[in-house]
């Protein structure tokens, strides 16, 4: 199936002098999390994000094309896996589809899931860990943990630890487009110094939550009106899954592991940890079942770390670990030693799982 059949044609654009106070203001009225960026003979630019504007604290009257970020582009032509690809390889919830040049669609990760079929898969197997903030937390608090982890929401939990909500970054967007008198002389859009205390409570909106062991297939209509779900147990959040979770299992398998890197332009950079990568795969290559797909994302943060996640898909399971670190091959090492760790854990577990059942069977006889 090519992107052409299932993408939107109608879509939201602006100029590059248009102004980021139009810009979040337009993110908040068509809940939509990027906007392409064409220049008057609708020829592509670029992309801006909701989630930029959790890092920064904007003008109002700033033009758009000092925060255009660059983009994997589609062709009118091109098939579905190889868009599921450029998804998954540089994180963006969206692309654009171009014809010559001139922007012509846009699809989204949530098209794309609805043309797929996910057999026996279940939450579990593809959610991420869930970081939580209280009720009483404040904005200022949120954008801080936001920023931390390099995430875009975080679900809502109230004394007892039961899900109450959740906060996103276009939410954040709904907020700063929002006017309001501002506490400081500082400029800015809603001003961060003026909304900072507010409690994220009061801006929060309701979370879709599914219990563990639900199947993927059963989740998808979900993704219509919610960019996120919030996996739960005992009404307590122990994991989240958004579309480019699933996405990932659409990319394709293949009899060695197939190892996708993401936001990492060095090629040098990428080489090296792409073999760190095949190194330690190789070695533990059937021990946790067979491994069909590495994913690794690596994110640059504001405090000159890096941070490195991997998600490991095995014929069984998804097995995910996180290194940081002031440089991406140190970030790779901390990260692959985690793994390491974990899987020597599991191993270990699994053999007195064994140990018990074998002693629990002669103890039968």
């Amino acid at each position: 199936m090519k992107v052409l059949d299932i993408a939107k044609t109608k879509v939201f654009s602006l100029h590059p002098d248009e102004t980021l106070g139009k810009a979040l203001s337009m993110m908040s009225e068509n809940k939509i999390h990027q906007i392409p960026i064409v220049d008057s003979d609708s020829i592509y630019r670029g992309m801006i994000f909701a989630k930029q504007f959790v890092n920064i604290n904007a003008l109002p009257e700033s033009k758009v094309r000092s925060f255009i970020c660059n983009t994997p582009i589609v062709e009118m032509e091109d098939q579905l896996e190889k868009c599921a690809q450029l998804m998954v390889v540089s994180a963006n919830r969206a692309l654009p589809i171009l014809d010559n040049g001139r922007l012509v669609g846009l699809i989204s990760e949530t098209d794309i899931l609805k043309t797929s079929e996910f057999g026996h898969a279940r939450v579990d197997e593809v959610m991420s860990g869930a970081i939580v903030i209280e009720e009483t937390t404040t904005l200022g608090s949120a954008l801080s943990k936001m920023r931390r982890y390099n995430i875009s929401r975080l679900p809502i939990i109230n004394p007892k630890g039961v899900l109450v909500g959740i906060i996103n970054a276009l939410d954040i967007a709904d907020v700063l487009s929002t006017p309001r008198e501002r506490s400081t002389k500082s400029k800015g859009i809603g001003s961060l110094a003026a909304i900072k205390d507010i409690e994220v409570k009061s801006i929060m909106k309701h979370s879709i939550s599914v219990e563990r062991g639900t199947k993927v297939n059963d989740i998808i209509g979900h993704f219509d009106n919610n960019e996120e779900i919030v996996v739960v147990g005992d009404k307590r959040p122990i994991g989240i899954i958004t579309p480019k979770d699933i996405l990932e299992l659409i990319l394709p398998r293949v009899k060695k592991p197939t190892i996708h890197i993401a936001h990492i332009v060095d090629e040098a950079t990428r080489s090296e940890i792409e073999m760190q990568m095949l190194k330690f795969l190789e070695k533990i290559q059937g021990k946790l079942g067979d491994i069909q797909l590495a994913i690794v994302y690596v994110d640059k943060h504001k405090t000159r770390k890096y941070s490195m996640r991997a998600r490991l898909f095995t014929d069984k399971r998804v097995i995910d670990a996180k290194g940081v670190a002031f440089d991406p091959l140190s970030a790779c090492k901390a990260m692959v030693s985690k793994l390491d760790r974990r899987l020597k854990s599991e191993h270990g577990q699994r053999v007195k799982d064994k140990k018990h059942a074998k002693s629990a069977r002669n103890s039968m006889r």
